[in-house]
């Protein structure tokens, strides 16, 4: 055998062997998104929400100023009525803890109450301009209307039983000791405790486990009850940390929310209180004038058009971090990036359907391969 032609190679060297698509490690920056395609860490999640925020101000801040003033101009004659059905409750023997406890009712007034209808549906609104933004993809709010009008009445579903069920555990759970408690017994005190504990847990348990689930029926395309048991299972492992990050998104978001009551404090005042005290020991009704009630809706349409944003996409955020942690979505989006940047796989597709395709039970564990969002 001749030097020149030397032996002939027996196999390709490993080296030479283009690696699996598995085994290459997604880009940190891919897709040039809000966050990187990686499991995310609490600061990630936290920056990522502010950030879509302003890459998509009219979308996101323009969709929840729409939503909650919708809402407001139904809870204004709402409020109205309540207020003054409070301020009729006021008689010469009212005192200052009767006084004080109807005031205290002022504050779970109906507008209160239909603005945590109104955050839970803007989760489901706001998911679609989120994901887009997780890949540096524009949205417009054309574009988001057009994604979630078909799952608009699943999430107004979605959002009424998840708020009927953990307000209605709430109520269950005391309700019976302050009825006993009210009446002299003395195991009313002691129901009751033991009744709100148990009432607050099952509540926070469930809004935690149920946290993801606007985001599923929305991404995923599921139906009410497999979204609820889809949040479940994403959530399962991670509990703990999505409530920490959950808790602290609404940390930021109370401290937001403060600083701008502080102004709506300054100009509605006690205004919205049905009883007032006349300084001589003595109270009366305070018939609380439409004015003031749509005052006060103002106020807090400005506030949650901040407020719910945000909030909306630390859930978001929190869903596709979920996902990259149980089932490897990072890489499948990943993958979607340089297919996109090589132009070698034609339009990336959104993969955020289930393992298992849409209105499946999200139970698999692979790397998603459902279709567009």
């Amino acid at each position: 055998m001749s030097r020149a032609t030397g032996p002939l190679p027996s196999a390709v060297p490993a080296a030479a062997a283009p690696p699996a698509v598995a085994d290459v490690p997604p880009p940190a920056t891919a897709g040039r998104g809000v966050v990187p395609l990686r499991p995310l860490q609490v600061g990630e999640i936290l920056d990522g929400a502010v950030t879509a925020m302003r890459t998509h101000p009219g979308v996101m801040l323009g969709l929840s100023a729409v939503v909650v003033a919708a809402g407001q101009a139904v809870a204004i004659p709402l409020d109205y009525l309540y207020l003054r059905f409070l301020a009729g409750l006021v008689t010469d023997d009212t005192t200052l803890g009767s006084g004080t406890g109807i005031n205290d009712l002022a504050l779970l007034r109906p507008s209160v109450l239909l603005n945590a209808l109104i955050v839970s549906l803007l989760v489901g609104l706001l998911t679609t301009a989120v994901s887009r933004a997780v890949l540096g993809r524009p949205v417009t709010l054309a574009e988001v209307w057009r994604l979630t009008r078909p799952r608009l009445p699943r999430l107004v579903g979605l959002a009424l039983l998840i708020f009927i069920t953990l307000f209605g555990a709430l109520v269950l759970g005391i309700l019976p000791g302050a009825l006993l408690a009210s009446a002299g017994n003395p195991a009313g005190a002691l129901l009751l405790v033991a009744g709100t504990g148990a009432a607050g847990a099952f509540a926070v348990n469930r809004w935690v486990a149920w946290s993801l689930a606007g985001a599923a029926l929305v991404l995923e395309d599921q139906p009410v009850r497999r979204a609820l048991r889809r949040s479940s299972v994403l959530v399962k492992g991670g509990w703990w940390r999505v409530l920490g990050v959950s808790l602290l998104a609404v940390v930021v978001s109370e401290l937001v929310a403060g600083v701008l009551s502080v102004v709506e404090q300054v100009v509605v005042g006690s205004n919205l209180s049905p009883v007032s005290a006349n300084g001589d020991g003595t109270y009366s009704g305070h018939h609380v004038s439409v004015g003031y009630v749509f005052l006060g809706a103002l106020f807090s349409t400005g506030i949650q058009a901040v407020v719910a944003p945000f909030a909306a996409s630390v859930t978001a955020l929190q869903y596709v971090d979920r996902r990259m942690r149980r089932e490897g979505l990072d890489i499948q989006l990943a993958m979607n990036a340089r297919g996109r940047a090589g132009e070698t796989a034609g339009p990336a597709a959104m993969t955020f359907a289930a393992a298992d395709g849409p209105g499946g039970s999200g139970a698999g564990s692979g790397p998603a391969t459902g279709p567009a969002a």
